[in-house]
């Protein structure tokens, strides 16, 4: 087994563009005009972004890669800030994106989309990531594995 490659190469942004399509499309396509909805979705965007941003910072400060389909290519371990409290702060921006667009389309059938992310993501992404940073770094990984969940 090459723990080099995962177990696909769709970049977790194509996967966040196909769910929120999906998302919308079973939504119709219909934007809600309740101010209080767009309200909760502005700030969702806003944390999002800024947990999208201290994210891929902490992974550039240890000169580490941010490519997710490339974990055989870091170089350190990262697990100060927000890797405190989420393995996967980077994979769970954009789940929060995908709750906002929910709110814009004003449907729960809209949370739909942030639920396949998550459950593809989970198997295709992250569960291939952990096998590769397990043989890496095995002690201190297993430890991580222990103190920190995978999304919250």
């Amino acid at each position: 087994m090459d723990i080099s490659l995962l177990n696909h190469k769709i970049p977790p942004p194509v996967v966040l563009l196909v769910c929120a399509l999906l998302a919308g499309y079973i939504a119709d396509f219909s934007f809600t005009d309740n101010p209080c909805a767009w309200l909760i979705a502005v700030m969702l965007v806003l944390i999002s972004l800024r947990l999208a941003w201290v994210s891929i910072d902490s992974f550039k400060k240890e000169n580490t890669t941010v490519n997710p389909l490339q974990p055989s290519k870091t170089q350190n371990l990262v697990t100060h800030g927000v890797y405190r409290y989420s393995r996967n702060p980077m994979y769970l921006s954009l789940a929060i994106l995908l709750v906002a667009w929910a709110s814009l389309l004003a449907s729960w059938t809209g949370i739909f989309g942030c639920l396949i992310f998550v459950m593809y993501i989970t198997q295709f992404q992250i569960k291939p990531e952990e096998r590769a940073l397990m043989h890496k770094f095995p002690q201190s990984y297993t430890a991580y594995l222990k103190r920190v969940r995978r999304w919250l």
